[in-house]
């Protein structure tokens, strides 16, 4: 019989601190929240942690270096990929030299994992190219992979997020093989969603700091607070999610 053997992976999204800790991010302070919900984190103890995008709201080095402190010690692997809030080149600058990867493509627990940069200079929307999208078409057969991205790749079914989502979603999934990528996760939308595309699982992390709720005109605010998404990677490309809220612990 074969061992079951899993990988659990953890996905934070949208923290959105700031060089000042104090400052806040629609009315929630972002380390006030990020702080409540990592108990109920550390509880699931995770292997690795992927981080997709608007780490930081004002693209600071402070805010970067807070950030890795709040997480020491949650997970032996981290992960990131940059938002549209954030600056690839100052994240580089802190997250190398604490061994964190920016990819672009990763093997933890015998799957593999795309990080695929969505992100342009000055810009709320996401776009891709070849050049980005080349992590996914060199992802090999024989293992299962999910993709990880901070735009989200489909409507979520609200228009004040989806007018921001990626422009060009049609050369993303073109890369996308089905038979390979069992999920795609990405963050941006503040929000819970669970959909599919091609066969293909579509899921975001909510953010860590403030929550809309799901499929409204405009912001709304979600009275259950910070959240994250866990994974289960398991043999022979079986997997399980969820979502991780304060207090779950």
């Amino acid at each position: 019989m074969n061992r079951t053997t899993s990988f659990t992976l953890l996905q934070l999204s949208d923290c959105h601190l700031s060089a000042d800790p104090l400052a806040t991010y629609r009315g929630e302070n972002s380390d006030h929240n990020l702080k409540r919900l990592l108990p109920a984190c550390r509880a699931f103890a995770p292997d690795g942690v992927v981080l997709s995008g608007d780490l930081a709201e004002d693209a600071s080095v402070e805010a970067y270096r807070r950030l890795a402190n709040l997480l020491d010690g949650l997970a032996e692997r981290f992960a990131w990929l940059p938002g549209n809030h954030d600056d690839r080149r100052v994240m580089h600058s802190v997250y190398d030299d604490l061994g964190w990867h920016a990819g672009p493509v990763l093997e933890w627990g015998g799957w593999q994992l795309a990080l695929i940069d969505s992100t342009e200079p000055d810009r709320p929307d996401g776009e891709v190219d070849a050049e980005r999208l080349a992590p996914l078409t060199g992802l090999v057969a024989d293992k299962p992979a999910l993709a990880f991205i901070h735009h989200q790749p489909l409507s979520v079914n609200a228009p004040w997020i989806d007018k921001y989502r990626l422009c060009n979603p049609e050369l993303f999934w073109q890369a996308v093989d089905p038979a390979i990528v069992r999920g795609v996760g990405f963050g941006h939308v503040h929000q819970a969603f669970v959909g599919e595309h091609n066969g293909v699982r579509c899921l975001s992390a909510p953010s860590t700091v403030a929550n809309s709720q799901a499929e409204t005109e405009k912001f709304t605010a979600d009275p259950t607070g910070p959240k994250a998404r866990w994974y289960r990677l398991r043999n022979e490309g079986r997997w399980q999610t969820g979502l991780i809220s304060v207090g779950m612990n």
